[in-house]
């Protein structure tokens, strides 16, 4: 399901912006960007958004600035001093040169002395953190929310349509009987030249033989049992998606039944259209949790 959430927090040291963008899967893919530095509350972040969202690609971005200031305090690189130092005394042996080293010397190398900056501040980070991504949480499920009510309308619509076609479809299999006695008339008729006159009642039976083979009530059935099953499960109020694909993959069989026992040009044009609106629904429910 798509949606885009942003929330930011901050204080007078420490600035959280976090967005979280949810795009259409299958399974639960999280994708988490930091500053490297706070990745030390990735399992805790995860946790948290693996309590509100269960399906999609969950990408979320969370950038961190905290106001770090040097206070005017300064440390010396001493390592960096001794082995510059060592390096003047070897080239003055070696060259006997009269020189004394100085300060200036050694100032020269650079980064001898550097601002002592202050470390960051993961106790005060972290709760700003997690009460940011709390309200970008709280805002992208509203919004999936809403896009959610939008699909179990258009669903349900297509629904109501498939039931409304079932219903044409059982009584045009009522009138199998009379469908095919007539065909076996035909096929006598155009077989024999309309030489040979052929016993109505063994027509009848055997047309009611072929009436009972392409018999679909089973079908229909279980067709609108699945159907009131995908309806109650679109009101819970908790991750469906995966129920509602099973039950539509057990629709798609039904249908295909259907078409293949029907010995109906008419059902055979109605289960077309209904494997259509089976695949719309599919491709809807595939942004469901």
């Amino acid at each position: 399901m798509t949606a885009f959430a942003r929330a930011e927090k901050s204080t007078d040291t420490v600035q959280v912006v976090v967005e979280i963008r949810s795009l259409n899967s299958k399974n639960l893919d999280l994708i988490l960007r930091m500053p490297p530095t706070y990745y030390i509350f990735e399992d805790q972040i995860k946790k948290m958004i693996k309590q509100y969202l269960h399906r999609g690609r969950i990408e979320t971005m969370i950038s961190i600035h905290e106001n770090i200031e040097s206070l005017d305090r300064f440390e010396a690189n001493l390592d960096r001093a001794t082995e510059y130092i060592s390096v003047l005394k070897e080239i003055i042996d070696h060259f006997q040169l009269q020189h004394t080293i100085g300060l200036r010397d050694i100032m020269k190398a650079g980064n001898i002395i550097k601002p002592l900056e202050k470390e960051n501040d993961l106790e005060a980070v972290e709760p700003l953190v997690m009460a940011c991504l709390q309200n970008a949480l709280d805002n992208i499920c509203v919004m999936r929310a809403t896009e959610g009510k939008m699909l179990c309308a258009d669903i349900n619509q297509r629904l109501d349509d498939i039931v409304d076609s079932l219903n044409n479809i059982s009584t045009l299999a009522n009138e199998q009987m009379n469908y095919y006695y007539q065909k076996l008339q035909e096929r006598i008729a155009t077989l024999t030249h309309n030489m040979v006159e052929i016993d109505p009642v063994r027509i009848a039976q055997e047309a009611a033989i072929l009436a009972d083979r392409s018999d679909i009530s089973e079908e229909i059935t279980r067709l609108n049992s699945h159907i009131e099953q995908f309806k109650t499960f679109m009101t819970e109020n908790q991750p469906v998606g995966r129920k509602l694909n099973f039950l539509l993959q057990e629709i798609g069989r039904e249908l295909n039944t259907i078409g293949s026992k029907s010995g109906s040009t008419e059902i055979s044009r109605i289960i077309v259209n209904l494997k259509s609106d089976q695949e719309k629904i599919r491709e809807q429910i595939q942004n469901i949790e």
